[in-house]
């Protein structure tokens, strides 16, 4: 609680780092998503309490909580919003317990009567700025550019632990990608003496609150069984290996990692951990299950019911709780009623009272906006000849929006269908084919359309990427996604078939024009 003063078919994700499932069709979950941290924010701890304020006797106390943030070339009319991550679950941010204004001179100045010991994320107009841990009692200054939040300083009071957050790099999610290339015994023993230095590193923090370093611990141990978990997937991968078998001393460090579930799960990195280790042991009960019913067609129902179940069979409730979380807005955003029904329904029942709650209904208050028959948001790129071209210009016909970028393979391999597709229209003037690329890098797509002249239709590019307006507006944490627009301008499926779906999307397109 604070008081203030005043996230079936292929797609290349924007979702959590090194996640691996099979999908409802059999197909490993990295063969077609594309992973792209939504979060993974500096190493992110929460803080128990160190003392409770006390009454001094004075006839009014100064806040709990106070922040001054001096940054470079401010916004002077963009608010500074204060999020409690610990009832954030996807990529975007809802619920702000806070917001402050900035003064004449652009700087923030936020204060809290009171606050919930923990992580918290500051965002300049709705954008990320950094994330902090903030407990009752801190008085920090924070100096930086909101272009480079990575180099934000911090002083006084509640400068130490913050500062840790970005000292403390022990078995970082990013080296995963190194483990695979290493040999058996290399890796046992680097992730041990990884393992180790971690711990050196929290030792020597000691003049730190001590319930933050026990927590640094917690996440320490859920990064080391996170490493030891995704080894044998990697590494038998990387080497070709059949099967690559670990020692049960190492097993156990996932193990570990899930027994301290009650402390770690107020982060998101530890949150994220666990998800990962969900989907990879759901993965094998699903082969197992493939397998041993090879005839047996598995279809998004049984798909998501056989994925709720085994979340179900979780004995830690805490764990449970935030898993079906989960669970329900991936199926919020990307699987349709069906799936709704088939797990939001049950969390809904099951907790009531979630921490998650507040998040899931602003969520699905989102998609309501872009359900059939809304208008259609404006969409605005830039045209391979430099003019700026609006979806408003085509008023009058259907548009047939895809959303792609050049690194994303299953947007990619949607191509053929779609220039079949655009062939069979061809002499339908009412139907434009839009192509919006979310790509960082604009020489990329530039020289993508250079070397395939024959993939034809409106092509924009989008600035800001994941964070460019149509990605926002548009709800896209996926891609390709695809959006069909009809002869008035309103939404007639902003989660439209693609190419390949056969008569799915001819049916759809038909019906509009």
């Amino acid at each position: 609680m604070v008081v203030a003063r005043q996230n079936q078919p292929v797609y290349c994700s924007r979702s959590l780092l090194f996640t691996e499932m099979v999908c409802f069709f059999g197909i490993s979950y990295d063969e077609y998503f594309y992973s792209k941290p939504k979060y993974f924010m500096k190493s992110t701890f929460y803080l128990l309490p160190l003392m409770a304020l006390l009454a001094c006797g004075k006839a009014e106390q100064g806040p709990a909580v106070k922040l001054t943030l001096h940054l470079e070339n401010p916004n002077k009319t963009a608010n500074i919003e204060v999020y409690d991550m610990s009832e954030q679950l996807g990529h975007d941010l809802f619920n702000p317990v806070a917001s402050f204004p900035p003064d004449s001179a652009g700087i923030y100045t936020i204060t809290l009567d009171s606050v919930d010991f923990g992580i918290y994320m500051l965002a300049v107009d709705g954008k990320e700025l950094s994330d902090v841990v903030l407990y009752d009692g801190i008085n920090m200054q924070i100096k930086g550019t909101i272009e480079k939040p990575e180099e934000l300083v911090f002083s006084g009071k509640g400068a130490g632990e913050n500062q840790f957050f970005t000292d403390f790099k022990a078995l970082p999610p990013s080296g995963m990608n190194e483990i695979v290339e290493l040999e058996k015994a290399e890796f046992i023993q680097k992730l041990d003496s990884s393992y180790q230095a971690g711990i050196h590193q929290i030792k020597k923090a000691d003049s730190l609150n001590t319930a933050f370093l026990q927590l640094g611990e917690t996440l320490l141990k859920a990064r080391r069984g996170m490493y030891a978990s995704y080894y044998p997937i990697g590494r038998s991968r990387f080497s070709e290996e059949e099967e690559i078998v670990l020692p049960d001393s190492i097993n156990a460090y996932a193990t570990d990692a899930i027994a301290v579930a009650e402390n770690g799960l107020k982060t998101a990195e530890y949150r994220s951990i666990v998800s990962n280790f969900n989907r990879w042991h759901f993965n094998d009960a699903y082969k197992k299950y493939t397998e041993a019913h090879p005839d047996e067609e598995i279809g998004l129902k049984k798909y998501m019911e056989m994925k709720r179940d085994f979340i179900l069979e979780e004995e830690d409730d805490a764990l449970q709780e935030y898993l079906l979380a989960q669970l329900s807005l991936d199926a919020i955003n990307y699987y349709g009623d069906e799936a709704v029904a088939l797990v939001y329904d049950i969390y809904q029942e099951k907790y009531p009272d979630s921490q998650f709650k507040a998040y899931l209904e602003a969520v699905n208050k989102k998609w309501e906006k872009l359900a059939k028959g809304k208008p259609a948001k404006e969409v605005e790129g830039t045209a391979p000849d430099g003019s700026k071209v609006k979806l408003s210009d085509f008023e009058g016909k259907v548009v047939y929006l895809d959303t792609w970028a050049t690194w994303c393979g299953p947007c990619r391999g949607e191509f053929p269908a779609a220039k079949v597709l655009k062939e069979e229209y061809k002499d339908q003037e009412d139907l434009i084919f839009m192509y919006a690329s979310i790509d960082s890098d604009k020489d990329a797509w530039e020289k993508f359309l250079e070397n395939d002249p024959e993939f034809k239709g409106v092509h924009l590019y989008m600035d800001g990427a994941w964070q460019s307006d149509l990605c926002n507006d548009y709800m896209i944490r996926a891609i390709p996604r695809y959006i069909l627009i009809d002869k008035n301008g309103n939404i007639a499926n902003v989660k439209a078939p693609r190419p390949s779906s056969g008569e799915d999307i001819r049916n759809e397109i038909n019906a509009l024009l």
